[in-house]
């Protein structure tokens, strides 16, 4: 369990700055959503949002896991993730990309272009040994992801005779955070739209793919990991839907399992409200849309033995927390109320960071090390990652 003192023992042990990942917590929610989603779906955990939770998840068949890139398609490898329960996605893919997915045998191929279709065709001509792949069609919505209507079809066209190709349906997102009423609407538009290609080519859709971007409120007061509303909507609406749904989450999955815990480091009254500095910044706590210093992230003050109060701080305004980066941007937020006053040497825990922040930071500016990764299950800590000196990658080969 993640409490105070976890943390202050985490802390003590490992050092400051960190990303402390619930497993427990993370294989619960999990669980809860498997059970909240209708018969006709399956969940699909989107990775980018968070890799470092692959090793707890992968050993639930029931899941699929999006892939979209080499890159992670060799997390996957690296931590023995099975190859059908993977979609292959991601807007650039060359033919060896393609090529290297066929060959592992991945469950499924997202299809982001016509040009994507025709390096499968060739991979799949060029083979000796054709065998049975799965691909799934993206559709655009007018951004740069997946293919028009036209190209969708063109693609449908090339494949479906292919040896071996199995075209599994359509794959379909438009953003993350969304309302309901513009999922209810994509929802009638996506099932139109299939429902037209199964009757223009003769076949049949094994599935929707599709993103629903539940929205995660990162900033309420309450504990929003226990709010399903938007689930429960949304599971309403494809209940009765005569397509299988591949419903795709990274974001609304991860967010509240993680935290990350940063050192106090000073204090001081320089303006009206007094600037608390950590040994974190925005190169590691990135919510929602970097839209920190105008909202309230969920933070816990925890008090440490070694707390050392600044004398001439006045409270009465809350405190403006910066980081450790050289900018006028590293603001975390601004006027935050705090119960006790903090001292140096107290620790920032930040919830609701399971999603992004541990991929999506700034880390390589002003050479900072990237911070230390730890998971905790069944009341037990574990280092995923050590700290990781960013200063040499900043450093041309030739220096010594």
């Amino acid at each position: 369990m993640v409490n105070d003192e976890f943390i202050k023992s985490c802390a003590q042990k490992y050092g400051t700055p960190f990303y402390l990942f619930d497993y427990d917590a993370l294989l619960s929610r999990v669980q809860k959503i498997k059970e909240m989603l209708p018969s006709n779906s399956r969940l699909c955990y989107a990775m980018k949002a968070n890799p470092f939770l692959l090793d707890a998840l992968k050993e639930d068949t029931d899941l699929l896991f999006e892939v979209c890139s080499p890159g992670e398609l060799s997390v996957c490898e690296a931590v023995k993730v099975n190859p059908e329960q993977i979609v292959f996605s991601g807007v650039v893919k060359t033919k060896q990309d393609i090529e290297r997915a066929y060959n592992l045998g991945v469950g499924t191929i997202t299809l982001e272009s016509f040009l994507h279709a025709t390096f499968l065709e060739q991979v799949v001509k060029a083979s000796a040994n054709p065998h049975p792949q799965g691909i799934i069609v993206r559709l655009t919505n007018g951004c740069q992801f997946g293919m028009n209507e036209e190209c969708v079809r063109k693609s449908i066209a090339l494949l479906k005779d292919l040896p071996g190709i199995k075209i599994q349906g359509i794959h379909f997102f438009t953003g993350t955070q969304k309302k309901m009423k513009k999922v209810a609407e994509e929802v009638a538009f996506i099932q139109d739209f299939c429902t037209e290609l199964q009757k223009e080519f003769n076949i049949n859709f094994e599935r929707i793919e599709y993103g629903p971007g539940l929205a995660f409120d990162y900033f309420s007061p309450e504990d929003y990991a226990q709010n399903f509303s938007d689930l429960e909507e949304f599971s309403a609406m494809i209940k009765d839907s005569p397509f299988f749904w591949v419903v795709e989450s990274g974001r609304y999955v991860a967010s509240s399992c993680g935290t990350y815990v940063s050192s106090v480091m000073d204090l001081k009254q320089n303006a009206e409200v007094p600037a608390l500095f950590i040994d974190g910044g925005i190169n590691h706590v990135n919510y929602y849309g970097q839209i920190m210093g105008m909202k309230k992230p969920p933070i816990h003050l925890v008090k440490t033995n070694s707390s050392q109060s600044i004398q001439g701080i006045s409270t009465s305004n809350g405190y403006t927390i910066y980081g450790s980066l050289c900018t006028t941007a590293d603001i975390i937020t601004k006027e935050y109320p705090f119960e006790s006053q903090p001292g140096v040497g107290d620790l920032l825990s930040f919830a609701n960071i399971g999603a992004y922040s541990v991929t999506e930071g700034i880390y390589l500016f002003l050479s900072h090390p990237l911070p230390k990764i730890l998971s905790c299950q069944n009341g037990t800590e574990k280092l995923l990652r050590d700290s990781v000196e960013s200063w040499p990658l900043n450093t041309n080969g030739d220096a010594e």
